[in-house]
């Protein structure tokens, strides 16, 4: 397979849009299945490519993040990432986009904890090559975007903030091909720079520090994502637990 010029992670909760975009923005059918919470949901990492604007372009969809999940069912989720990321071989991940549905009445506890775990696979230097799409604005109506649009952003701009002083940036998908080919032409855009020069992924870098090729789940549990992942899976034990 030739090398790709851009290659992007998808990255956020169950039914938020992710498999949809790799879909819509590589004209490709996709198959999801059910998840915990009765919706669709992609239990492994898929990869697909498309040729856009002389460019190939390859979209890494992911396992949906969950606040029902144990540490072990986090840290799977994160191991095949760290598989798909190992398979680029020489090639680096040139974008990340968050994906955030706009259906909730606001920002939840789950979603400040993924966000964290956002920042813990990207890394400082990777920074400015992330972005929030918010997805989910054909089940709105359009007389409430704006009552909608500015505050959901501030939240998330909020979240984000303690990383990069000048915010995010937000594109924004609805029921069409031209709002997902508006996303690729981000992304595409930013590319030019031969792979070495694009900024690595914290967890990409940790896999290679703990020793993947040794062990590879011990790799992805000492890294900085994958601490994060276990604590978390620990809070939701203790929160049954108090509940019972």
């Amino acid at each position: 397979m030739a090398p790709s010029d851009v290659v992007i992670l998808l990255i956020g909760l169950h039914g938020t849009g992710k498999t949809t975009f790799a879909g819509v923005a590589t004209n490709t059918d996709v198959k999801t299945h059910q998840g915990k919470g009765g919706g669709p949901c992609t239990e492994e990492c898929v990869r697909y490519t498309v040729a856009y604007k002389e460019k190939q372009v390859t979209i890494i969809d992911t396992p949906g993040l969950a606040d029902r999940n144990t540490s072990e069912e986090n840290i799977e989720i994160l191991h095949k990432i760290a598989k798909q990321l190992r398979s680029l071989g020489q090639e680096r991940v040139s974008g990340v986009i968050y994906f955030h549905s706009i259906e909730g009445v606001r920002l939840s506890a789950i979603d400040l904890d993924n966000i964290r775990i956002l920042k813990k696979i990207c890394g400082v230097d990777f920074f400015p090559r992330v972005a929030f799409v918010t997805t989910r604005w054909d089940r709105i109506k359009q007389t409430e975007w704006n009552a909608l649009l500015q505050p959901r952003h501030q939240e998330l701009t909020k979240a984000w903030n303690d990383m990069m002083p000048t915010g995010p940036t937000f594109k924004f998908l609805n029921d069409d091909s031209k709002s997902h080919e508006e996303v690729l032409e981000y992304f595409a855009a930013q590319t030019g720079e031969p792979s070495d020069a694009i900024p690595q992924l914290l967890f990409a870098q940790e896999l290679d520090r703990y020793r993947w090729e040794q062990n590879p789940i011990k790799a992805v549990k000492r890294s900085t994502a994958g601490k994060e992942m276990v604590a978390r899976g620990s809070n939701v034990r203790k929160g049954i637990c108090a509940f019972l």
